[in-house]
């Protein structure tokens, strides 16, 4: 296993280029968000955006659109019904699939989405979905473990899945000990047994790839546990996935990136003070630096 490096990274982003438009950069449609868990759809949204997606969509009910629209109003909204728990309607996570029909995006989808997830990822998900990609975190990763998509869920063929210790326990019909005891043997696991590439996140995160390719991460600091850390990362993911990395180079990006920034941010603030959005400002001085 070996270690990512500043150098890897640099060298896979993509460049701004002078003669572009937001099409050149890919689109996200993010599916996040429910009554009980707002915020979270508009982390990984701005994540989303400050990761230089050309567009960035939500789906999500009203009040959390409205939530999102005053944050980062650079956000185009889908709304959506709710339905009786409080999450995005079934019906309505059909219709945005269709939405992206002829203009095929990368689909961001877990977060904040509640005991709704199961149903809205059933419609959104299966044979024929349009998405160039996808990045399955938090309750989308508790309705695959569920089994509410089936033994085994049809899934992009450019997925990453995005699990925290209890999320990969789930997934993997084990226990979190079990887990933090092989970190490497768990991720590999669940990147063959899902057919995808795996992010075991924790000190010391996780990329593998079902070839059996493993990275490890070295930045990053305990400032990060905190809600809402995940959240900008899958958003930051998904924009990279969008502007056309592979997904394994897109999660090792992201990872490094999201650590980058994240001890920069500890050292201007503190990683007891330090809020997952704050991560946002450090990543653009890390960005800036390189030209990007």
């Amino acid at each position: 296993m070996r270690m990512i490096t500043a150098a890897e990274v640099f060298s896979r982003l993509p460049q701004r280029e002078a003669d572009t438009n937001k099409g050149s950069y890919g689109s996200v449609a993010a599916v996040a968000g429910s009554l009980a868990y707002r915020g979270a759809a508009a982390l990984c949204c701005e994540g989303a955006l400050r990761g230089g997606a050309g567009l960035v969509y939500l789906a999500s009910v009203e009040p959390v659109v409205q939530l999102v629209l005053a944050r980062t109003p650079e956000c185009c909204a889908l709304p959506c019904r709710t339905d009786a728990d409080g999450g995005i309607l079934a019906a309505d996570a059909a219709a945005v699939r269709q939405r992206f029909t002829e203009k095929p995006a990368v689909l961001l989808a877990g977060p904040g989405l509640g005991v709704s997830a199961g149903a809205a990822l059933q419609a959104l998900l299966g044979p024929g979905a349009p998405w160039r990609g996808a990045v399955l975190d938090a309750d989308a990763l508790n309705a695959i473990a569920a089994g509410e998509l089936g033994q085994t869920p049809f899934l992009p063929a450019c997925t990453v899945l995005t699990p925290h210790p209890g999320e990969m326990a789930r997934l993997l019909g084990t226990t979190v000990d079990a887990v933090q005891a092989d970190r490497p043997g768990a991720a590999q696991r669940c990147a063959q047994r899902f057919g995808c590439v795996a992010v075991l996140k924790g000190a010391g995160t996780l990329v593998a790839a079902p070839d059996g390719r493993l990275v490890q991460n070295t930045t990053g600091n305990p400032g990060l546990a905190r809600g809402g850390s995940g959240d900008v990362l899958a958003g930051l993911l998904a924009a990279l996935l969008a502007q056309g990395l592979t997904a394994f180079d897109a999660a090792l990006c992201a990872v490094w990136l999201h650590g980058a920034a994240a001890d920069r941010c500890a050292k201007r603030t503190s990683r007891m003070t330090m809020l997952p959005h704050d991560i946002l400002a450090d990543l653009g001085a890390l960005l800036g630096e390189q030209g990007r």
